[in-house]
Parts: C-alpha cells; structure tokens; sequence
C-alpha cells in the first residue's frame, strides 16, 4: 500500500491494511454496489482490533462490551474519507463494515491480512481473532493505492480447537443470543448454561490465534466498557445510552 495512505490508517492506531484490485473481491450484495455513484476499481481492506482486558465476570461477546463499532467506523469514515479526498481529489471513496456489496473475509484474506479460520473468522498474527473487517471502495488505480504481489486466500492450520471446543454443533450460540421469536426450553437453556446474554467467544478463545493477540491500541474501544450487562444496568440506561450498543437492534 502507498506510504500515505498507510500512515493515514497509522494515525488512527490502524497498522493491518492493504489494498486489492475489485476485480479481486467477491461481490455478494449487487444492489448496494449499484447505490454506489462509481465503479469501484480498488478496495483499501483493513483490520480494526478490539480486544481489550476484560477482568472479572462477563457475560458478552468482548466485542460488545465497548460501545458499538458501528459508530466508531462512521466516526472513522468521517476523518478518514476528507483526507483522501483531499489527497487524490479526483477520486471517489466510500467506507463499509458489516454493511458491505462484498465479502469482507475474503477480501481480508486475499489481501493478506490474515488467514480464513474454520470457524468463519479472520485470524490475524498480531491481534487473533479479534477485528473488525472493513474496507474503503474506490476508484482510483491499482498504482495509486498500491497492494501486494499476489493475491490468494490462504486457510488456517486446521487444528481442530474451535470445533472440538464448540458446545453445540447444529447452530452458532451466538446466533442463537440473537435469534428473533421466542425461545424453547431448551435453547434458553443453553444460554443460560453459555452464561451469555449476548454473543459467544468459545471458538475464538481456544484459537492458537488468539494466545498471543495483542489489546488494541483504539481509545473508542476501552472507553464506558460493560462487561456484564444485568437489569439493574438495562434498566438504568436512557435510550441514547442503550443505542450505542451493539446489541440494541435486538
């Protein structure tokens, strides 16, 4: 990637991104490509860690015990994107996480930033498991944004940790923390044997991946953290207070 656009992401504490050609990138939401007012010829893909030391109890997915990274990355985007176009002003840019035309975790993995786990997660060297994938389409030339030599999704070892570990083999428990109607007596039941209230990190947890995964160096992440989230904490937050976290939409 251009040494510019590399200490752009640097400043904010961003060190895993690289570029790919969108002719790499697998296109899985034709409609929200087409919303775009360009044509996306490359794509600045990058990894944003979210660990952070959690001690005592804690009964959500450490992904959702800072504030919801949603609103990070509009905050992100809204620093990011005047920057680059004031650096390449005939370019165009858009900024996705989660809400994307293409398939973030291959388009991570093809670029480098780490490998595709069995467990569906990007697995990096220096943060595990822990990341958000988002990326910046664009319409500028391979040239401008720079990228590696070549481009292959690579798998991980294979050990076997996140299966043998998984608890229950038919459904993701965190889905079913966010599964929609009402539950059965033996879906809560394994919620409450999970000891979540929202999201599972089982997998993650018992990933090589993860032994070494450093904490982020992202303020957004440690501020007003919420590690257990009870009723007596559900009920004293205002509504503004509750739309900030991740797990508001449910």
């Amino acid at each position: 990637m251009k040494k510019i656009i590399r200490q752009l992401f640097a400043e904010e504490n961003i060190f895993l991104c690289e570029g790919l050609p969108f002719s790499h990138c697998r296109v899985i939401s034709e409609h929200k490509l087409k919303r775009l007012s360009f044509l996306p010829t490359a794509a600045i893909v990058f990894a944003i860690p979210y660990l952070t030391t959690c001690d005592g109890v804690r009964n959500l997915s450490r992904y959702a015990v800072a504030r919801d990274y949603h609103l990070y990355v509009k905050e992100l985007s809204e620093r990011l994107l005047p920057k680059l176009e004031a650096i390449y002003p005939e370019g165009r840019f858009a900024m996705f996480a989660d809400n994307s035309p293409i398939d973030e975790r291959q388009a991570a993995a093809m670029a480098g930033l780490g490998v595709l786990g069995d467990n569906g997660l990007i697995l990096t060297e220096r943060y595990g498991p822990y990341v958000f994938i988002g990326e910046i389409l664009c319409d500028l030339a391979m040239d401008e944004v720079g990228g590696r030599e070549a481009y292959e999704v690579k798998p991980c070892h294979h050990c076997g940790a996140c299966a043998a570990a998984c608890p229950k083999k038919e459904i993701c428990l965190s889905a079913l923390t966010q599964k929609k109607g009402e539950l059965s007596f033996s879906e809560s039941n394994e919620i409450y044997t999970l000891g979540s209230v929202w999201g599972c990190d089982i997998c993650q947890e018992v990933c090589p991946y993860a032994e070494k995964a450093e904490t982020t160096p992202i303020a957004f992440f440690k501020a007003e953290p919420i590690p257990y989230l009870s009723l007596e904490i559900l009920d004293s937050m205002s509504e503004q207070e509750f739309q900030k976290r991740a797990y508001a939409w449910r």
